[in-house]
């Protein structure tokens, strides 16, 4: 994202639900935001959503992180889904 960027934060509407799907896909397929979802918008595409219940999606292939993080400020939404790590941290044995 350069300084020049200019980002568009607002509510999604009836007409996003396409534009949310095919984002969602992109990111994986993960948990789409639901309730009171807001998006940002770049160049005409939605970059990232986040949803009251938590759940983020973003564009992969585009610097969206900040983004994400502006509409978790932005909604109020601070805290994020706690996922369960892929690897358990071992504890050393002792000797």
């Amino acid at each position: 994202m350069s300084r020049n960027e200019h980002i568009v934060i607002r509510s999604a509407h009836d007409g996003d639900e396409t534009a949310l799907a095919v984002l969602a896909v992109l990111d994986g397929g993960r948990e789409r935001p639901a309730g009171e979802v807001l998006v940002a918008e770049s160049a005409g595409r939605l970059r990232a959503a986040v949803g009251s219940n938590g759940a983020a999606i973003s564009d992969p292939f585009w610097p969206s992180a900040d983004l994400v993080d502006m509409l978790r400020v932005h909604s109020g939404v601070t805290e994020t889904r706690i996922h369960t790590p892929r690897f358990a941290i071992r504890r050393a044995i002792a000797a």
